[in-house]
């Protein structure tokens, strides 16, 4: 994907062995834009935890619906909007904190919202949506001079 206005668009069954052919696609595209081995991981990791988010949580594990990723590229600027049918998300719902927070806090490791921390950390912008029966989860990174 060169980084001019081009958008290339996958859309798989919301089963977690689709989640290898998703890795490879964002891998790919954020590869060919721009992105070192680190940044593209991360991306990669991001929107592997949001698929899997959507898969568990508002598909309940079962293949019975269809995750759409669509990726975006402009100029400096990587998109990747996950789009997804089944029960609607509100992150304002859930607290997002560093492990480091819980842990000092509690004294022990807390178990879970780990993934939305890391969407948060790895990604420069993060915006979830609903329209009509569909959440929409757009993820932004910037592509910085020291990454090309």
């Amino acid at each position: 994907m060169s980084r001019e206005g081009r958008n290339n668009k996958i859309v798989i069954v919301s089963d977690l062995r689709n989640l290898k052919i998703v890795r490879e696609f964002v891998s790919r595209e954020a590869r060919k834009f721009g992105f070192d081995e680190i940044e593209t991981e991360k991306i990669v990791l991001v929107v592997d935890e949001v698929c899997t988010n959507s898969i568990k949580h508002s598909y309940g594990n079962k293949p019975t619906g269809e995750i759409t990723i669509e990726l975006k590229a402009q100029k400096d600027k990587f998109t990747v909007i996950v789009s997804y049918d089944g029960l609607p998300f509100d992150p304002k719902k859930i607290k997002v904190e560093s492990p480091v927070q819980k842990y000092s806090k509690t004294g022990r490791i807390k178990r879970g919202k780990l993934g939305m921390f890391i969407i948060y950390q790895f990604m420069d912008r993060v915006k979830y949506t609903r329209r009509g029966n569909k959440n929409i989860v757009i993820l932004t990174k910037f592509l910085k001079r020291d990454d090309v």
